[in-house]
C-alpha cells in the first residue's frame, strides 16, 4: 500500500473520529443536560496557592465572558422553576451562580460586578459570622439584597453538619433559616452544605426546617451526576485556573 493511500485512510479516520466526538457532544447537550451551577468562594488575593480563591481580575474576566456570550443568568426562583419542571429548557445558556461561606470580598468584588452586569448570585451565608473580620456585615447585605442578590444558609457557624449530633445540626439548620429571614425580611429557600458534607438525616431535618432545595459541592461521580434530587444538588467549582476556554468547557 503506497504511503498516499495509507495518509487518506489516516485522515479519513481521523475525519470520522471528529464528526463522532460532535455527534455525541450534541446527543449529550440533548439529554444529559443539566443547568450549571457555578461555585465560588472568595473572590480576592491569596499569598498561597488555594482552589477556594478566585482573583478579582480572573473572576471580573469571567463574568465578562458570561455576559458577552448571552449566558441567562437565572435567579434561585428561576432555577427552581425550570429543576421542578415549571419551566420547559429551550435553550442551553442557563447558568446559577452561587457563593460559599459569606466573604466580604463577595460585597467588594463578586456583587459590585454582577451589579455593574445586572446580573444576580446567590450567596450562601454563616449566618454567626455576619459583621466578623472579613466577612459580610448587615449592611452589606441589605445593600445587595436591594440590587437583586439572593441569600441562603452555610449553617449558623460554617460547621460540617455530619460531624455534629442531631440536636447540634437541627439548631445550625433551622435557627440559621430563621436569623437569616429576620434580617433581610424574606424567605430563605436554600442551604448549602458546608464541605459539601451531608446524610440521610441532614436532608431530612432541611427539608422539615423548610428549605425548598440544597447544595452541595462537585464530589466525584455518583448516582445524582444528573442532579434528579433537590436536596443534593452538585456544583461546579470555579478556580483562577479557568480561562474562558476552560470555563466556557464548564458552562
Amino acid at each position: 500500500m503506497s504511503l498516499i493511500n495509507i495518509l487518506k485512510i489516516f485522515s479519513g479516520t481521523i475525519v470520522g473520529l471528529v464528526i463522532a466526538v460532535i455527534v455525541l457532544y450534541f446527543i449529550a447537550r440533548r439529554y444529559f443536560y443539566n443547568i450549571p451551577i457555578l461555585m465560588y468562594h472568595h473572590i480576592n488575593y491569596s499569598e498561597k496557592k488555594n482552589s477556594l480563591y478566585v482573583t478579582p481580575e480572573r473572576f471580573f474576566e469571567q463574568i465578562e465572558f458570561i455576559a458577552s456570550h448571552g449566558y441567562n443568568v437565572l435567579t434561585l426562583d428561576e432555577f427552581i422553576e425550570y429543576l421542578m419542571g415549571q419551566k420547559k429548557i429551550e435553550h442551553k445558556n442557563l447558568v446559577l451562580i452561587t457563593f460559599d461561606d459569606g466573604c466580604k470580598s463577595n460585597y467588594v468584588y463578586a456583587y459590585k460586578k454582577l451589579k455593574e452586569h445586572k446580573k444576580t448570585g446567590l450567596f450562601f451565608i454563616p449566618v454567626n459570622k455576619i459583621g466578623n473580620k472579613r466577612y459580610l456585615t448587615k449592611e452589606d447585605i441589605l445593600e445587595m439584597k436591594k440590587n437583586g442578590m439572593i441569600f441562603g444558609s452555610h449553617t449558623l457557624n460554617e460547621c460540617y453538619l455530619p460531624d455534629l449530633s442531631q440536636d447540634e445540626a437541627k439548631k445550625e439548620i433551622f435557627e440559621s433559616k430563621h436569623k437569616l429571614e429576620k434580617l433581610i425580611g424574606k424567605e430563605v429557600k436554600a442551604i448549602a452544605y458546608c464541605v459539601g458534607g451531608y446524610t440521610k438525616k441532614i436532608i431530612e431535618l432541611v427539608q422539615k426546617a423548610g428549605y425548598e432545595i440544597a447544595f452541595t459541592t462537585n464530589r466525584g461521580f455518583d448516582k445524582n451526576c444528573k442532579n434528579n434530587s433537590i436536596y443534593q444538588l452538585r456544583r461546579i467549582k470555579i478556580t483562577d485556573n479557568d480561562n474562558n476556554f476552560k470555563l466556557w468547557a464548564k458552562l
